[in-house]
């Protein structure tokens, strides 16, 4: 029985299939910001800012690249403008890490590599 509901609340908790960043208006991780939550295999467009910087808040699943792409939409992963090992074993996606972008991001990607 308490298997069952252990097994819920993992599947239902932010960063159990998906990886979470703070994203920033401002270079250096400055200015307006906002969590977001970017499940595996899938493309986040809405509800999202111009953003310059993010921060790792939590890691996404085995194998997900975090892509990062300047037009809205995420199109082909191999058109992603940054893409990043999502699940902690990338060099400089890690958790509390200032990942800094050159343009502004409009979409966020999770893809399964």
């Amino acid at each position: 029985m308490h298997f069952g509901k252990t097994l819920a609340l993992f599947c239902l908790s932010p960063g159990a299939l998906s990886y979470v960043i703070t994203a920033y208006r401002g270079d250096d991780c400055t200015g307006e910001s906002k969590s977001v939550n970017v499940w595996d295999n899938t493309c986040r467009d809405t509800n999202i800012f111009a953003t310059k910087s993010i921060k790792v808040d939590t890691y996404g699943g085995r194998h997900q690249k975090a892509t990062f792409f300047t037009a809205n939409g995420c199109g082909a992963a191999v058109s992603a403008r940054y893409a990043w090992w999502a699940d902690g074993g990338d060099s400089e996606f890690k958790k509390g890490a200032c990942l800094k972008f050159d343009r502004e991001i409009h979409a966020y990607g999770s893809v399964s590599a």
